[in-house]
């Protein structure tokens, strides 16, 4: 591990250091190099233990239940394909290390066999697969404020993994689905001449929610058996709620971006125009479909019933008050420089995985904290010029999202934005933003190739 801490820790000075602080990366991005190695090591050793776990069941059920194995390894299959996962040796010493302080005073979760991975997605959480895969996202571990959220986070996913809830959620939704009086209830709705469509829906609709009220349960049972797994740890336990409270609000965007737009593409010879960020009906961005109801409306959220959550754990909480805990046990620094890779490698990652609206977003976001960085500028040039070149093609829809009354108000302004512009702005805005920094960043390879690219296409900006 030291040596891992050293290498992150020259990370940390190449990325984030001003005067002992760790808020202000300088203008280089260093990616974390992955060993492919051990990815691939760790492919073949989930798809064993799917054959292994196939080959393992019984029951009158058992080819449904394969075909639920076969589907959860699929989506493993697939995260590995699309890169998506990181087996980066400085991040996974940093998160062995936290793992290994939970398994120091909870040897009972050692024998669960558990593989932990990093993935680079932008969207925050942590999940447990069911078969022994925990999968970390880098899009929560970057909003985190300390080790002991983190190590909740993890000891919440072994407690799925413990409780056994992934298996019995399968066993469960098949038992429920192939049994007589469902699939009797399926042939009368097949039989009948009217609303067929409507009973179907109300029949899926009533197993979805059966199904999700029963994972909202599980939800708090890994909450509480969470709380006893970190107790027992020199965690503080305390930060199992900020954690909850922190998941309650985490899918909002709260980067104001229709201000950053008008910061930053305003120029002399291109000014900017309010119509470009002027809402249209046809989008709803801001219009909450009616026929939704609040249930079904905290369903949509990533991490659901965080209120009720909450309210359910303070009790417990409350009565380990005595138990002093520490914030950060492992290495405060490793921990404040993993967030601040984290940053970098979730745009490099939306960019690569043809993200591009999202990838917009946090870079504007990041630039106005981090002026100075010239991937930041570069990052925004490269999007607009992949936005331009994909207007042209007519190919926009494939890179960029579209404004939806489930998008947080922000994003949807930048979504909007997109949509109203034409591709003559794009190719300007992507010059001219550029163009202002060529002294500050010109020494930056990748910043003068994105320049390049802008100015062919501002010059080609007219042609049919």
């Amino acid at each position: 591990m030291k040596y891992f801490q050293k290498k992150i820790l020259l990370l940390l000075f190449s990325t984030a250091v001003i005067s002992g602080s760790f808020s202000q990366p300088v203008a280089t991005y260093i990616p974390l190099v992955n060993d492919s190695i051990q990815l691939l090591n760790i492919k073949n050793f989930i798809r064993q233990h799917y054959r292994d776990d196939s080959a393992s069941l019984t029951g009158e059920n058992k080819k449904y239940i394969i075909n639920i194995y076969r589907e959860r390894y699929q989506n493993l299959a697939d995260m590995f394909a699309e890169k998506e996962l990181m087996s980066s040796p400085e991040a996974d010493a940093y998160l062995s290390a936290l793992v290994n302080e939970i398994f120091k005073y909870n040897p009972e979760l050692k024998k669960l066999g558990t593989r932990f991975l990093f993935s680079k997605v932008y969207w925050p959480n942590t999940f447990s697969t069911g078969e022994g895969t925990i999968v970390f996202n880098i899009g929560l571990f970057s909003k985190l404020k300390n080790e002991s959220q983190a190590v909740f986070a993890l000891c919440h996913e072994l407690s799925h993994l413990y409780l056994d809830h992934g298996n019995k959620a399968i066993f469960q939704y098949v038992n429920t689905v192939y049994s007589e009086d469902f699939q009797q209830e399926l042939k009368d709705i097949r039989k009948s001449k009217y609303e067929k469509n409507k009973q179907l829906d109300k029949l899926e609709k009533g197993l979805v929610f059966k199904s999700r009220r029963h994972g909202r349960q599980h939800e708090s049972e890994a909450d509480s058996m969470a709380l006893v797994f970190m107790q027992r740890t020199p965690f503080n336990v305390k930060e199992s709620l900020s954690c909850l409270a922190l998941l309650d609000e985490i899918d909002k965007d709260n980067y104001p971006v229709a201000a950053g737009l008008q910061r930053f593409f305003n120029f002399p010879e291109y000014p900017f125009q309010n119509k470009w960020i002027k809402k249209k009906e046809a989008f709803f961005g801001d219009i909450p479909d009616k026929n939704i109801t609040t249930r079904e409306q905290d369903s949509l959220k990533t991490h659901p019933d965080c209120k009720v959550r909450i309210a359910r754990l303070t009790p417990a909480v409350e009565k380990l008050s005595g138990h002093a805990g520490n914030d950060f046990v492992v290495n405060e620094a490793l921990f404040n420089a993993l967030k601040g890779a984290f940053s970098f490698e979730i745009i490099e990652f939306c960019f690569n995985s043809r993200r591009i609206s999202r990838c917009l977003y946090y870079a504007m976001e990041l630039f106005e904290k981090y002026p100075d960085n010239a991937y930041m500028a570069t990052m925004i040039g490269k999007c607009l010029n992949e936005c331009y070149s994909n207007q042209k093609a007519h190919t926009l829809n494939r890179i960029v999202d579209l404004p939806s009354p489930y998008a947080d108000k922000n994003y949807n302004d930048l979504l909007e934005f997109i949509q109203n512009i034409g591709l003559d702005d794009m190719a300007a805005f992507s010059y001219y933003f550029l163009d202002q920094y060529k002294n500050k960043f010109g020494k930056d390879k990748d910043f003068i190739f994105a320049l390049t690219k802008s100015r062919e296409n501002f010059n080609n900006r007219s042609e049919k």
